[in-house]
């Protein structure tokens, strides 16, 4: 397991974790529940480490060194491994200011969006989160957010805008981003701001990893679909690909081999009723010269 691949501390802990599963399979615990009471904690506490979701505390991670009988190397590597985690600067919406926004679940996707190498991204009837500009974003939270705080709106604002940064960064996320083309047609926040937005498509359109699809209205019913939802994959052979679902009450994430599938097909499915990439890039330009 190797220390300098990662530059995420989500990504860091999510190997950590994988590595902690296997070891403990190594040593002959075929589950959790078997291996819980050697090492003096519950189930759920071990899953919690295994699914890269916190580090081990000290007194659990000697239990873990010492129960699955690894060598003095390795548990050198291990504590390695956690203290590079830990020692990473602490990620940008974990600022105190951000905290009463990201309550109940609505900040699940920043870490995930950080710590991916891959993203497929379906917003329905909404322009991609990462990709909106910030005229569209105010006129989103004046009208859905409008019983919040001025202050509240802003932060707002200002959170989808800092997750931009994924796309452009020196490392930048791979993007496939989807979504219906009614999210192209209602003029959100007047005609110069949403001019803008189509404007700003179109040249994210054009950088080398970003790819966009438009699912026209003549596809039918795939022209309906507009459950927002994120496939993530991660870097490094032991991380787990995930998925997330908005929901009005909070983000819903699972790494659920399973569902991450499920979510997968439901995407490829939405994809063969879609433009290509070169149309995608010409409805949107008709659309803007339309206004």
């Amino acid at each position: 397991m190797s220390t300098s691949v990662n530059t995420s501390a989500l990504a860091i802990q999510r190997d950590l974790g994988e590595e902690l599963r296997r070891l403990r399979l190594e040593a002959g615990f075929k589950t959790q529940t078997a291996a819980a009471k050697p090492l003096k904690c519950s189930q759920n506490k071990i899953s919690y480490v295994e699914s890269g979701k916190r580090w081990p505390d000290e007194a659990l991670l000697k239990r873990m060194l010492k129960v699955y009988g690894l060598s003095e190397s390795k548990s050198a590597e291990i504590r390695a491994t956690i203290r590079t985690g830990k020692s990473i600067e602490r990620s940008w919406w974990d600022e105190p200011r951000y905290r009463d926004l990201i309550a109940g679940g609505l900040g699940k996707i920043f870490p995930l969006e950080d710590g991916a190498a891959k993203i497929w991204n379906h917003s329905g009837t909404f322009i991609p989160g990462l990709l909106q500009t910030e005229g569209y974003i105010q006129a989103l939270a004046a009208f859905g957010q409008r019983d919040e705080s001025a202050l509240h709106r802003e932060l707002f604002v200002e959170m989808r805008l800092r997750r931009q940064h994924i796309l452009t960064r020196t490392h930048p996320v791979l993007m496939t981003g989807m979504f219906l083309e009614s999210a192209l047609r209602p003029v959100v926040g007047g005609r110069e701001v949403m001019r803008e937005q189509l404007q700003h498509l179109q040249e994210m359109a054009h950088k080398p990893n970003i790819t966009l699809r438009v699912v026209p209205f003549s596809a039918g019913s795939a022209a309906a679909v507009g459950s927002p939802f994120t496939l993530f994959e991660f870097p490094g052979a032991h991380n787990k690909a995930a998925v997330l679902r908005e929901m009005s009450r909070g983000d819903d994430d699972t790494h659920s081999a399973a569902e991450v599938r499920r979510m997968r097909r439901r995407f490829n499915d939405l994809a063969e009723h879609a433009l290509g990439p070169g149309e995608t890039i010409g409805l949107i330009e008709e659309i803007e010269k339309a206004l």
